[in-house]
């Protein structure tokens, strides 16, 4: 018995055709429970922000007591984003560089105003942050200019 050519490259595409169905119908199955998974999580982060509202009134000074407060909603932002990247991908099964690009940009937004609330950012730490802010800020710009074509996404 002999393998032709033709023989072992319809058995190869075959081979790849339910590998790559196997591949989707997994992912498609994991990124169903990130969603649920997702939103309970983000249900915790806002009980725990109702829960931290008792060390604003415990708190020696409000600034003490709003320093949390401030650090958990803007987390809250930060999760909000990229949930909308996880949601987006299950609708159109792929990720949107605007998405990501927003949430490393509420990130790093988080990260300039805690710091500098807490007064913890020297001049290099948010040079270097504001450098990071314009790339990002100079990629979404493009990412919206210049957007995928609906055949090579």
């Amino acid at each position: 018995m002999g393998w032709s050519v033709e023989s072992v490259e319809k058995a190869g595409v075959a081979f790849e055709s339910s590998t790559t169905r196997l591949f989707r119908v997994v992912v498609h199955w994991i990124v169903k429970l990130l969603i649920p998974l997702s939103i309970v999580a983000l249900m915790m982060g806002v009980a725990r922000v109702l829960v931290d509202l008792v060390h604003i009134y415990r708190a020696p000074t409000i600034a003490e007591g709003f320093d949390r407060i401030v650090a958990d909603i803007l987390s809250m932002f930060v999760v909000v984003e990229l949930l909308k990247s996880v949601v987006e991908y299950f609708e159109v099964h792929r990720l949107k560089l605007t998405f990501v690009i927003d949430a490393a940009v509420v990130f790093l937004l988080r990260e300039v105003m805690i710091g500098v609330y807490r007064h913890t950012l020297d001049g290099v730490q948010l040079t270097a942050m504001a450098a990071l802010l314009l790339v990002l800020g100079v990629f979404r710009v493009a990412a919206v200019r210049w957007p995928p074509e609906a055949g090579h996404a």
